[in-house]
């Protein structure tokens, strides 16, 4: 009986009208989703802004709704339209939704192809915007539904205990438990199948050996002939980056000089194995293939599959013509953001751990062997190797070099560095110290110059760059998004971003969130997608300075292993 009772309630409740103050909040706030954010979007992008947007929407307009109201009676005000008025209110207000609507919709993808331009990508066809927006329609009515199925839930516990209980016993325990319902269902749904099935796919992703990606013949890759780390144990992200990048022939045709085997170290940790023994595996690796007698060591910090980025690690190799190592390790095999969510300490950790362990290394040898030691990361790799160090000044006391891509807004170090820019300096790329030792680029020209076109002071050693493009949404998302607007939307700053974008609490949180997932596949130079930039950026770090008359030389040389980069990288 209770059970068809609560059936009942609940079928009342999803059945009864919408709300006129929710349903005028949702469609303005449905008219704001369709206004442009950093990408283009794709039709499941559509829905989420349009599904959220219009659930936020609805809940405001309904709260305010009832609170105007209820001042309305506490003040005595009544509003009543006559009934000849009221048909005539109601046509001209559907009329004014439907065309306020069509608006919106149009102007959103027309802003929609000319982001696509910006990015250097197709237009979506039209279909995928009416494809997006109808399922982000479904997606809020389907909301809709389960909040109202909540309270109906909350008044059949009322209904429930109010013979039994006093007044304010009764408020508070049907709260409680149908807070206790929804945690219930949500915990089983969320953590019992998504959660645990995102685990479960990342486990089988990490164990696949795909048929395409050969094991290594040198001796001077993990994995490969007389390597202590087994070609199993490395973890898919491991094996394509052992198995990856060009040999020393490809690097001296392409240089054009005498060249080396490039070096690659990469160990991952295991459930017999913790980070600090496979921190020393790396260093084992170091000692077998002779890292220490090459010009460049290179530690990366991984993101959280412990993937790399190969046109950072083959700029590396082509511009030091082999004569170099890199290493990094695997302390994860979960994507990124499910890392930071569930164990964000590893990175950080992975990238202490690993650059401490090298340090000592280093130490004991005599100091004509010691190569020069350089650090880099991206997204989450760049938030893990940059909390290895305390602040600034250690940063540029203990590396020779550090090139940092697609930093998250969160990274301390980050916020330190921001904190201290010299005012007037552009958000997207500001300006730390006079650039002596540190330069944010947003494209290569920035290496040289200020983003307004400025002159920097002389490039000094260490050198570290910030790679971050003003349309990669992994750099400007933040959960203060939700309520603040930031200094980079204030701006209105970035050649490849719409300078119609706007902020909007809530709404504009949620877009730039929807940016991140396909942010990495957009085209390079865009995006999160850091490729052809990475050579100049490395040549830069490297030290690599020409005199002016040899500018056109060096940029010659650098189209050169770009296009040897792009004909050995597989797309990600």
């Amino acid at each position: 009986m209770t059970r068809s009772t609560g059936r009942r309630a609940r079928r009342l409740a999803i059945a009864a009208p919408l709300d006129t103050a929710g349903f005028l909040g949702a469609s303005v706030t449905a008219w704001i989703s369709t206004s442009p954010s950093l990408l283009p979007r794709t039709w499941w992008m559509w829905a989420a802004n349009i599904g959220l947007s219009e659930v936020y929407g609805y809940a405001t307009g309904a709260l305010t709704g009832r609170v105007v109201r209820r001042l309305g009676r506490e003040i005595g005000l009544q509003v009543r339209i006559a009934p000849d008025h009221r048909r005539r209110a109601r046509w001209a207000g559907a009329g004014a939704l439907v065309g306020i609507t069509a608006y919106s919709w149009v102007r959103g993808v027309l802003r929609q192809r000319e982001i696509s331009h910006l990015v250097q990508e197709e237009p979506r066809r039209l279909a995928t915007h009416v494809v997006g927006s109808a399922a982000g329609l479904g997606a809020s009515v389907g909301a809709l539904v389960l909040a109202r199925s909540t309270l109906a839930t909350a008044r059949l516990y009322r209904a429930l205990l109010r013979p039994y209980l006093p007044p304010r016993i009764v408020g508070v325990l049907s709260l409680l438990l149908t807070a206790a319902t929804v945690a219930v269902v949500t915990d089983r749904l969320i953590r019992g199948r998504v959660l645990e099935g995102m685990i479960e796919q990342a486990e089988a992703a990490n164990r696949l050996i795909a048929p395409d990606v050969p094991r290594p013949t040198s001796s001077l890759r993990s994995g490969g002939p007389q390597s202590l780390e087994t070609w199993q144990s490395l973890g898919a992200p491991g094996r394509k980056i052992v198995a990856g990048g060009a040999d020393r022939e490809l690097i001296g045709r392409t240089v054009g000089r005498e060249a080396l085997d490039p070096i690659r170290v990469y160990a991952a940790k295991s459930g017999t194995r913790s980070l600090e023994d496979t921190v020393e595996a790396v260093v084992a690796e170091l000692d077998r293939t002779g890292a220490w007698d090459r010009e460049v060591l290179v530690l990366f910090t991984g993101t959280g599959t412990g993937w790399l980025q190969e046109w950072s690690l083959s700029a590396i190799e082509f511009l030091t013509a082999g004569d170099c190592a890199t290493a990094s390790i695997q302390y994860s095999y979960y994507p990124s953001p499910l890392t930071y969510l569930i164990d964000r300490r590893s990175p950080k950790r992975a990238g202490r751990l690993l650059l401490e362990a090298v340090r000592r290394r280093m130490a004991a040898l005599p100091p004509q062997r010691r190569p020069a030691l350089y650090v880099a990361g991206e997204s989450l790799g760049s938030y893990g190797g940059q909390c290895a160090f305390r602040d600034v000044p250690e940063m540029l006391a203990t590396v020779d070099g550090a090139v940092w891509t697609g930093t998250p807004s969160f990274t301390p170090l980050w916020q330190q560095l921001t904190a201290r820019s010299s005012p007037g300096s552009p958000a997207v790329a500001p300006i730390i110290d006079g650039g002596r030792h540190i330069r944010v680029v947003t494209r290569p020209r920035d290496l040289h110059r200020t983003y307004w076109g400025g002159l920097y002071e002389p490039w000094e050693h260490p050198r570290v760059v910030y790679a971050q493009h003003p349309s990669d949404p992994v750099v400007w998302f933040d959960p203060s998004l939700l309520w603040r607007e930031p200094a980079w939307l204030q701006e209105r700053v970035g050649h490849d971003v719409t300078p119609a974008m706007r902020w909007f609490p809530w709404i504009t949180f949620w877009q730039i969130a929807a940016d991140m997932p396909l942010s990495i596949a957009v085209t390079g130079g865009h995006g999160h997608s850091y490729h052809e930039e990475m050579v100049p950026i490395w040549a830069a770090v490297l030290g690599q300075d020409v005199p002016e008359g040899e500018l056109r030389a060096q940029r010659s040389r650098h189209r050169d292993i770009i296009a040897a980069i792009r004909a050995i990288t597989p797309a990600r």
